[in-house]
């Protein structure tokens, strides 16, 4: 599980990274990321002995997808609630 939430946070931090590029290294930094979380999904669903193109492997790679759906669109939501954090405490700020 760890390491899944470091990946996840990997992909982020490239994304977020790739987003004050130019467009075609955006593209191509997600293009990278999906790439390697592609590999890392073959290889976690090939190690449980699953074969490709069958349905047991397509219901693998799916529950790592959603996994990792979840888990960015967690990270989101804390970014969010942090963020109203930081601006519930400044906005009753009078500068004295």
């Amino acid at each position: 599980m760890g390491t899944r939430i470091n990946f996840a946070a990997a992909i982020l931090l490239s994304l977020a990274l790739a987003a004050c590029a130019n467009p075609e290294a955006k593209q191509a930094s997600i293009q990278a990321a999906q790439a390697e979380a592609d590999a890392k999904d073959d290889a976690t669903c090939r190690e449980k002995g699953l074969t490709p193109a069958t349905e047991p492997y397509e219901a693998c790679r799916n529950s790592l997808v959603q996994a990792r759906t979840d888990e960015a669109s967690a990270q989101e939501r804390r970014r969010i609630e942090f963020q109203k954090t930081l601006g519930a405490g400044t906005s009753d700020y009078t500068g004295r």
